[in-house]
């Protein structure tokens, strides 16, 4: 098997090559040279970058030696032809952007994706806007072929980095060109900035890519007997993707897209929908990569997290770090430019509770840490009611008041079962440090209260007898299942509560909505 001599070292060396470069962004922002010496000076600035990475990211790794069969040389010819017009379309992007920005095309093209073709500078501004779609269709093709075949870790590393920044540097593009069409002056220089920056950085990562396929071929494996096939672990981008933990956003991003159906003012735009559940999604999967950074060390005692990326090793811990701050700003940036900044600085509220009032402070200091801290999945809503009303209301404060007494009996019926998981890393969750009958007593506390707001709801925001029949039902059957749970408390009784509780608040959102819609 062909050997690199390094795993990301010379990634990552590229990477702060290119963080280093970021000053030629600053210096066409700020100097605001003309356009000429401005084009002049970003294609030197990025030839000298490609180079010094590219000799960097060439010497750190061995160079191809294996006999391959046909059918892998096939696919390194296309890996390496993807990987030489992937860098001519990126470095293109990048020149013909400075040249845009600096000669004012932007401004002659203010719609996207297109604009209508009234001037030369229009004319470059959707060339610029081509090759960029170009250059990220070539780069996801070649990340694509990297990730799904028998690349290196390095490679698979350098082509999530190249294709992430890429898709980073369309969106912050995209913020650039709304914030023109606004005629904002502070918010577009630093759209602009970050722009050139990211741009820098995803040119460096899309060279090392390159190297990367060039000098090392696709590896030979052997096919694995069945107990190793079984025992097969996630791939890479699986294991990043798991650090974000979708399947506990899913529900709370769907309360995010009931919300804003269930304002006073209706069904809302379909680009607001879109925005807001991009960055709504963005927002928590920044926390929860946060989450699992700053809980590696008791992760790796529990059964149920024992396997996740980090404690097993698969991912370094500082990864998770770092996709979390840059979800959490690329998440900030979208609501606030897109949708507007009241929802922007309600999800940044959100992230902040979730990292450091739950996760650095209440998780591992009181039994409360699910009381208080379930106010940070509590947001999501709160995050919906102002893309639609751009405000906080009492309604929208209401059905936070009702995630956040909610929380409460669908964690600790978890946590009842694994209590001993908690036990083993010291996190004083409620069944372990009060028992389990107190436990119960909680569960059915705080059901009685989030029934009670739920059909609060009903007067303050203006729902109507389909919501509050619905609420009523699925509230009774809510509390059967805490019924069941004290006759016959064992482990599928557990199970079947928690279980519920997540279809509960999915039906009253659901009826939320419908109730608006259908029968206002």
């Amino acid at each position: 098997m062909q050997q690199e001599r390094t795993h990301v070292r010379p990634l990552v060396w590229a990477l702060a090559m290119g963080l280093a470069l970021f000053s030629y962004a600053a210096v066409l922002v700020s100097l605001l040279l003309p356009a000429a010496a401005a084009t002049a000076l970003s294609g030197a600035a990025l030839a000298v970058l490609g180079g010094a990475v590219g000799w960097q990211v060439w010497w750190r790794t061995a160079p191809a030696g294996a006999l391959l069969g046909g059918q892998a040389q096939a696919t390194w010819r296309r890996q390496k032809a993807l990987a030489a017009l992937s860098l001519g379309a990126v470095y293109a992007t990048l020149v013909l952007g400075t040249l845009a920005a600096s000669s004012g095309a932007m401004w002659q093209c203010p719609t996207w994706p297109t604009c209508a073709i009234t001037s030369d500078l229009a004319l470059l501004a959707m060339v610029h806007r081509s090759t960029a779609a170009l250059g990220t269709i070539l780069v996801l093709a070649l990340a694509l072929l990297v990730l799904l075949g028998r690349a290196g870790r390095t490679s698979r590393v350098a082509a999530g980095a190249a294709l992430g920044l890429l898709l980073a540097q369309n969106g912050i593009g995209l913020v650039q060109v709304l914030l023109a069409m606004g005629g904002g002056q502070l918010p577009f220089a630093t759209a602009r900035l970050l722009h050139m920056g990211v741009g820098a950085l995803s040119w460096a990562a899309v060279v090392a890519l390159a190297v990367l396929v060039v000098r090392t071929p696709p590896l030979r494996r052997a096919k694995p007997a069945p107990a190793e096939a079984a025992a097969k672990q996630p791939s890479l981008l699986a294991d990043y993707v798991s650090l974000t933990k979708p399947g506990v956003i899913s529900l709370l991003i769907f309360t995010t897209f009931a919300a804003m159906f269930i304002t006073p003012r209706g069904a809302p735009d379909l680009w607001l929908v879109v925005w807001t559940m991009v960055g709504g999604w963005l927002m928590p999967a920044g926390a929860h990569a946060m989450n699992c950074y700053f809980d590696r060390d008791i992760d790796v005692l529990m059964g149920r997290t024992g396997r996740r990326p980090i404690p097993s090793g698969r991912i370094p811990a500082w990864h998770a770090l770092a996709l979390g701050i840059a979800l959490g700003v690329v998440a900030f940036v979208i609501l606030a430019a897109l949708v507007n900044m009241t929802t922007a600085l309600l999800a940044l509220a959100g992230y902040i509770y979730y990292v450091v009032f739950y996760t650095l402070i209440l998780k591992r200091n009181t039994p409360q840490n699910i009381v208080i801290g379930g106010g940070a999945g509590a947001f999501p809503p709160m995050v919906g009611w102002a893309a639609t009303t751009g405000e906080v209301s009492m309604a929208s404060l209401l059905l936070f008041m009702l995630i956040f007494y909610w929380t409460p009996p669908h964690f600790w019926a978890l946590a009842l079962i694994r209590q001993k998981d908690y036990a083993n890393a010291g996190v004083p969750m409620l069944p372990v440090v009060a028992g389990d009958e107190e436990t119960k007593k909680q569960i059915a506390l705080y059901t009685v209260q989030m029934v009670i707001v739920s059909l609060l709801l009903v007067p303050v925001a203006s729902l109507g007898l389909f919501y509050a029949a619905a609420a009523a039902g699925l509230g009774g059957w809510f509390f059967f299942y805490i019924w069941k749970l004290f006759r016959n408390d064992s482990t599928p009784t557990r199970w079947a509560l928690y279980r519920f509780s997540l279809i509960y608040l999915f039906l009253l959102f659901v009826a939320m909505m419908v109730d608006r819609l259908a029968f206002a």
